[in-house]
């Protein structure tokens, strides 16, 4: 590294352009300089350093999880990144950047995907590079007048109104209609919000229909090989009093893959309780 020169100096000029990759289609394309490229160019000037991704703490189902992201109170999400450096002069810096959750047309998006939080942990670790060191921070100019000209829109096309039900949401919704497990009663639901271009549901109310539809569909999916053989496992271990004919009985109506509420009712009302009690 060279002394006389501050970080931010030292690979602002460097070439980067060789290092960016285009992702997209005709309707949306974007640059992107690979995380892997930045975090190398970057270890290679500055030895001691790390990046840390922030955890925040979330609710699900009565539990307490910690997550690598900040969920909004419109259920979209950021990550936050710590980029940690030390300069040639032993001093250390720490320098914070953080980034929304975004699908691949840019939009942020409800309830993300393992994978959309790690490219966002990536692209967050590649962006606070360019900050801290200027390498490929000309891929980040006009990234917030982007933002504003990209007015957000259903996808029916009109803008959303301010306590009602976001375009994240709405995208969420339409994304869970068209589930092949999502039953006839919510699909005939969430058409008839659709329809009413979603102005009709406010932001609170779609954050319940999300979560009743994403249970329906739960409950409507056919059970897995993996929850089929434990259901067959318990029928082999009731006790004897259970004569060879019941069992035959439970393993036919296992056998012919009921829905999972189903199925889980028959776990939770038939066979525990035998297994509890010794019936």
């Amino acid at each position: 590294m060279e002394k006389e020169k501050n970080p931010y100096q030292i690979l602002r000029n460097e070439e980067y352009k060789k290092f960016v990759e285009s992702k997209g289609n005709s309707r949306f394309s974007a640059d992107y300089l690979s995380w892997a490229v930045a975090w190398d160019k970057f270890k290679k000037n500055f030895q001691y350093c790390s990046y840390v991704v922030r955890e925040y703490h979330i609710e699900i189902a009565g539990n307490t999880l910690k997550v690598p992201y900040m969920v909004l109170p419109n259920q979209t999400a950021m990550v936050t990144v710590d980029l940690n450096y030390e300069t040639f002069d032993g001093d250390s810096h720490t320098h914070t950047e953080t980034l929304a959750i975004r699908d691949h047309t840019m939009k942020a998006v409800v309830d993300p995907s393992a994978a959309q939080v790690e490219n966002a942990i990536r692209r967050c670790v590649a962006k606070a590079v360019s900050m801290a060191t200027g390498f490929g921070i000309e891929l980040w100019f006009g990234e917030d007048l982007k933002d504003m000209d990209n007015v957000e829109t259903h996808i029916t096309g009109n803008a959303p109104k301010i306590g009602m039900i976001t375009t994240a949401q709405s995208r969420k919704l339409d994304e869970l209609m068209r589930d092949r497990n999502c039953t006839e009663k919510d699909k005939a639901m969430l058409q008839e919000i659709k329809e009413r271009q979603f102005d009709q549901v406010t932001e609170e109310a779609a954050t319940v229909i999300i979560k009743d539809v994403k249970e329906g569909i739960k409950n409507n999916k056919p059970i897995t090989a993996t929850y089929k053989t434990q259901l067959l496992g318990m029928i082999n271990d009731l006790p004897k009093s259970v004569d060879e004919m019941k069992k035959a009985e439970y393993k036919g109506f296992v056998n012919k893959i009921p829905k999972f509420k189903l199925a889980n009712k028959f776990e939770l009302e038939t066979l525990k309780p035998k297994l509890e009690i010794g019936l």
